[in-house]
């Protein structure tokens, strides 16, 4: 039977968009299925997303079922003037007309909007659900990431398109074997105190004051991560609006605000590792979800280290180091075993001595697809 390409209309079909991974792979342990309630909410027109991006999501049917997505995504905000449309919302059972009849559609809609090379996957921003999963398939993707089984890089390698850069995910267990804390580098720990500049504060960020904290930790983003390659400014207000929705499962142990006479310097975002939850709840709240999403958030043992950002003005200073530390000690404090860092641009050699130098190691690899339109 011939496979038959349409659009999405979204919001209306999103369950129709989400229902596609749980049948493709729901049998498997290591994938952890999204909250459906709130990725739905982030495809409505409401997302301050949208202010500055247009997203394009298609459907592959083999009769009335579907078997295939993919989408292609505009970011207005991606100010590279490489002509840049990312391919994202990627899935396929194991067929090559699948993926190509799929792809093709989406490189139309590149052609459409002007653009001159593809860019994958990556489903709506930068900081979540980007790259396909090419190693640790036997373990659970950290949050904000994806899982995907090996045909997928098969699927798009067949099509043509390329290796642009992996990104990592980190791990390392805050206790040795038998319970002992595990010490921080001796290198770490001297330059976290050799930190010595006038007017800084670092502390928790407080509930009292979080919406505040926010805009601070916002102000330092986008300064940190200006030569970041692959990244742009991220809006306020989509900053605002991911930070908001994960504070439900902070801890203040795990979140860190550098202020150096009462201005923001750096700033930590490390969060409980909710995918260590989610899994149980199956990515549905009722009815059964959430009292299993619940029990599960008791046995988490990770903090999720997701940003870290220091001022370009102070780096190589003991910032960046001191930072970290906290985290870690918070993390103990908050009682958690393990901490993730993820995901790091294999690119940003910086932070990857940083991490690999504390005696993390790659537990996770995605890979970013691109080629020429």
């Amino acid at each position: 039977m011939s496979i038959r390409v349409r659009r999405l209309d979204l919001p209306a079909e999103s369950r129709l968009l989400f229902s596609l991974p749980r049948r493709l792979h729901g049998s498997d342990p290591a994938w952890v299925a999204p909250l459906e309630v709130y990725e739905r909410s982030r495809l409505k027109p409401s997302n301050p997303f949208f202010e500055h991006a247009e997203l394009a999501v298609f459907g592959a049917f083999r009769g009335t079922e579907l078997v295939g997505t993919a989408s292609a995504l505009r970011d207005a905000n991606f100010d590279r003037d490489e002509g840049v449309v990312w391919f994202g919302f990627f899935e396929s059972e194991d067929d090559p007309a699948i993926a190509e009849a799929l792809m093709g559609r989406v490189r139309d809609q590149a052609k459409r909007w002007g653009g001159r090379s593809l860019r994958g996957p990556r489903n709506l921003t930068r900081w979540e659900y980007a790259g396909l999963t090419v190693e640790g398939f036997d373990t659970l993707p950290p949050m904000l990431q994806g899982h995907h089984p090996p045909h997928y890089a098969e699927l798009l390698e067949g099509l043509g398109l390329e290796r642009h850069h992996d990104t990592l995910a980190y791990e390392i267990d805050l206790y040795e074997a038998d319970g002992r804390a595990k010490p921080i580098p001796d290198a770490l720990r001297a330059k976290a105190e050799g930190c010595d500049i006038p007017g800084l504060q670092v502390r928790r960020a407080r509930w009292r004051s979080m919406n505040a904290d926010l805009i601070r930790a916002h102000e330092v983003l986008n300064e940190a991560y200006q030569t970041v390659p692959d990244v742009s400014p991220m809006p306020r207000a989509t900053f605002l609006a991911l930070g908001r929705a994960y504070l439900v499962f902070a801890n203040t142990e795990l979140m860190q605000l550098g202020l150096i006479d009462g201005r923001p310097a750096a700033f930590t975002a490390c969060l409980p590792e909710v995918n260590e939850a989610l899994v149980h709840a199956r990515g549905r709240l009722l009815p059964l979800g959430l009292p299993r999403f619940v029990r599960g958030l008791r046995g988490v043992r990770t903090a999720a280290f997701k940003l870290i950002g220091v001022n370009p003005a102070y780096r190589g200073s003991g910032l960046h180091a001191k930072m970290i530390v906290n985290v870690v000690e918070g993390a103990r404090r908050a009682g958690y075993s393990r901490i993730d860092g993820s995901v790091i641009d294999e690119r940003n050699k910086p932070m990857r001595g940083v991490v690999e130098g504390v005696g993390m190691t790659v537990y996770r690899r995605y890979r970013h697809y691109g080629g020429a339109l």
